[in-house]
């Protein structure tokens, strides 16, 4: 029996990880095999937890969570581990970290990617880049974005077929690649979702896509997509969670989910990006920071309007005021205990990787608002003609006030369509009014060049 093994979020102050198996057929099955080693050191576990998730019809395959916690005298917050997985499931050891408590004097780097079309790399060059950057910067674990699956192109009409069978067939096509599941097992994943994991604009109706053209049919594909995103990607997050966030001190992560809960659009633009419950956990979060925060979503903050084809965030204005008000409330120190943090936004999507800064009415913020953009890992066909920039000016009312906040593009040092996988290093800094600072260097590595042209330009 052949397991698919991918491993997901790490524990907590380096306690242990989270490990994704999947087996052929629906039966129950055990638990596989693992040796977890430190320097050759065979490591004691305090616990080994196996949840097998519940069946999901038309799947053809059983998914189960395997929750391996280090005895406390063997913990090493952001070391490095071997891992032996029965031979079956993986032949060759692979190596992990766990997950840092702090940001030690060697700095914590991890990467960000999003947006895979598997038709693109039938070659595997993702999973060579990720493992080529890998050894250079022994990454403690990477974000994934959003659309690690195009649910919805090639498109399949479902017509005579359950909307679970769809759906579980386009994951299948993607997670049975072993070139693939390579990529995803080179280092500990943190997941979010955006559209391609549902349909293109989801929840909206797509024209050219049948299962979204009446409300039922939106209803019942919509509910089969949640299904398997939660068996191959979110059963993986902290508390399996749409959203949740972390901590390797001093900076703060918050992972926002805004897509699988988003509202139909409305022209008066109330309709929400993210519910209410995900609103006051990240309001929460804002006001609870003690250094840096990392905010990751689905979507970019620095996004003009979009239209019936493909929403941004910034069509639901109320919500996007709202995230914007968070992020200023952060600069100017209105938090639990008075002290401006920065927030750095991490984004995917819009295939095409950049890095800008936005820069408005907080004059003590250097780097005003940051953003970087890893996308896309492999480009969609018919793909991109031209890169996305930013917005040269973001105008958003807050408190009844309008604030501009204004991007340079001599802030803006590259904007590329080539395959891409960002790479984030956290480094200590000096202290600042007794507030901890750290660096943060953002890189963008081409995995593989674009190439644009369409298939009778290249004949």
């Amino acid at each position: 029996m052949a397991l698919w093994i991918v491993p997901g979020a790490p524990l907590p102050h380096g306690e242990g990880w989270r490990i994704w198996c999947c087996a052929p057929g629906e039966q129950e099955f055990p638990a596989p095999r693992v040796q977890v080693m430190r320097k050759g050191v065979l490591q004691a576990m305090d616990s080994s937890e196996w949840s097998l998730l519940p069946r999901v019809s038309g799947l053809g395959r059983r998914m189960g969570v395997l929750t391996l916690r280090l005895r406390p005298t063997e913990v090493e917050p952001g070391a490095m581990y071997e891992f032996r997985i029965a031979e079956d499931a993986m032949p060759k050891p692979v190596r992990w970290r766990s997950l840092p408590r702090g940001i030690g004097p060697d700095g914590v780097t991890f990467l960000t990617a999003s947006c895979f079309w598997h038709d693109s790399d039938r070659e595997g060059t993702y999973a060579a880049g990720l493992k080529e950057i890998g050894k250079l910067h022994q990454p403690a674990f990477k974000f994934l974005l959003g659309d690690q699956v195009y649910a919805d192109w090639p498109s399949e009409w479902g017509i005579g077929g359950s909307a679970a069978r769809l759906y579980a067939g386009r994951y299948a096509q993607y997670w049975s690649d072993e070139a693939y599941r390579e990529a995803l097992r080179t280092c500990p994943n943190f997941f979010t979702c955006d559209d391609h994991e549902f349909w293109n604009d989801y929840p909206e109706r797509q024209i050219h896509l049948y299962r979204t053209w009446t409300q039922a049919r939106r209803d019942r594909y919509g509910e089969a997509a949640d299904q398997l995103y939660y068996a191959y990607q979110r059963c993986l997050n902290p508390h399996e969670g749409r959203w949740y966030q972390f901590t390797i001190d001093p900076v703060s992560f918050f992972v926002t989910d805004t897509r699988s809960q988003r509202e139909v659009y409305r022209k008066d633009g109330n309709a929400q990006f993210i519910p209410d419950a995900q609103w006051q956990a990240l309001e929460q979060w804002q006001q609870s920071l003690r250094g840096p925060g990392v905010l990751v979503l689905g979507q970019p903050l620095f996004q003009k309007d979009g239209d019936w084809k493909d929403h941004s965030l910034s069509n639901f204005s109320r919500d996007y005021a709202r995230l914007w008000a968070l992020i200023e409330r952060s600069l100017k120190g209105d938090n639990d205990h008075r002290q401006p943090h920065d927030i750095l936004v991490l984004s995917g999507d819009i295939h095409t990787g950049r890095y800008a800064e936005a820069h408005g009415p907080i004059s003590d913020a250097k780097h005003g608002v940051p953003e970087f953009i890893a996308s896309p890992a492999s480009m969609i066909v018919p793909g991109s003609t031209d890169v996305e920039a930013p917005p040269d000016r973001i105008t958003v009312s807050v408190d009844g006030k309008r604030r501009y906040w204004v991007v340079d593009r001599a802030h803006v040092p590259i904007m590329t369509l080539d395959h891409n996988v960002g790479v984030v290093r956290m480094i200590p800094g000096t202290r600042e009014r007794g507030q901890p600072r750290v660096r943060f260097e953002c890189l963008l590595y081409r995995i593989r060049p674009y190439d644009g042209r369409s298939w009778w330009e290249k004949a």
